[in-house]
């Protein structure tokens, strides 16, 4: 089932590609693939559904791909390896798709109004912080800080600063951050199951297929945020959105790798999700020192 459906026109009577030149027979250029009726008189309609078309593949494989990949773990990559790549939306196009649309809602989430902070004094010698009429951030603030000395005010405002810094850059680094840590995770992935004798790209689509379903069922929760900002989870409830993605990648794992028991794929997720972890907390922490080093250079010389 297609999105935009195409009604069939005569082909042009010149045969002749305009893109490569090549003599052709039949609508599509057999040296470039380029379809001989593209951009011949076309409707602004049908070349702005021709845009979506071919740009988010919509044709019914994207909600067959999103299907396989979110309720059937491991099948994907499966179905790659076999050779079906056609009838799915292609792992990395598909990854990249999901990454913007969950940095997106994710920017979109934020209320930065109310992440600008002012710092101000009370009484003489107490400091105050001020959070756009933020009762939570206000009160864990002042807390913290209400033993502070006024002279502290200059370190506070660079601190918020900083942090300031860091919002901007994360969110603006951050899906290419993620793109180039999905190399890392195959190598784990190589790691840990080496006796499977399996090439590197193997291991590479499978990291490429789980990052993806991250950043949907990421997405999913931001939107039921977004929806809902009054409702606030049970303890039970994060506990399992918490949990699934660990479950998600043990399955993935049994199926893809096909493990002998599934207790074996459960302690192999639980250990590459600890160490992957752990290098994602550690590639952070150098690039907040990165950034610090770079823009407040008078951190580190004070």
């Amino acid at each position: 089932m297609k999105w935009f459906k195409k009604k069939q026109r005569p082909l042009p009577e010149d045969t002749v590609c305009r893109n490569c030149g090549a003599q052709t027979v039949g609508r599509y250029c057999h040296e470039c693939g380029q379809d001989l009726l593209s951009g011949v008189g076309q409707p602004i309609m049908k070349m702005t559904a021709h845009v979506f078309e071919h740009a988010f593949a919509l044709e019914g494989r994207t909600p067959r791909t999103l299907f396989n990949l979110m309720f059937r773990p491991g099948f994907l990559p499966n179905e790659y390896f076999m050779g079906k790549i056609n009838r799915y939306v292609h792992p990395v196009k598909l990854f990249w798709m999901s990454t913007l649309i969950f940095f997106a809602l994710f920017i979109g989430s934020m209320d930065f109004d109310n992440l600008q902070p002012q710092v101000t004094t009370t009484g003489g010698a107490k400091i105050n912080i001020n959070f756009n009429n933020n009762a939570l951030a206000d009160s864990l603030v002042n807390n913290q800080i209400q033993t502070h000395e006024e002279d502290d005010a200059e370190k506070i405002n660079k601190s918020l600063e900083i942090g300031n810094v860091l919002i901007k850059y994360g969110t603006k680094f951050a899906p290419y951050a993620t793109f180039l840590l999905i190399p890392i995770f195959a190598l784990l992935l190589a790691g840990f199951f080496w006796r499977k004798k399996l090439f590197y790209i193997f291991h590479l689509v499978f990291a490429v297929h789980f990052h993806t379903f991250l950043w949907v069922y990421f997405s999913i929760l931001l939107i039921i945020n977004m929806c809902t900002p009054q409702w606030k989870y049970p303890g039970w409830l994060s506990f399992l959105l918490f949990l699934i993605p660990g479950v998600y990648l043990a399955i993935a794992f049994h199926r893809f790798y096909q493990s002998k028991t599934r207790w074996q794929a459960i302690w192999k997720a639980v250990l590459i999700g600890i160490v992957y972890f752990l290098l994602i907390v550690i590639v952070t922490t150098l690039l907040i020192v990165l950034v610090i080093r770079i823009f407040f250079p008078e951190v580190y010389n004070s």
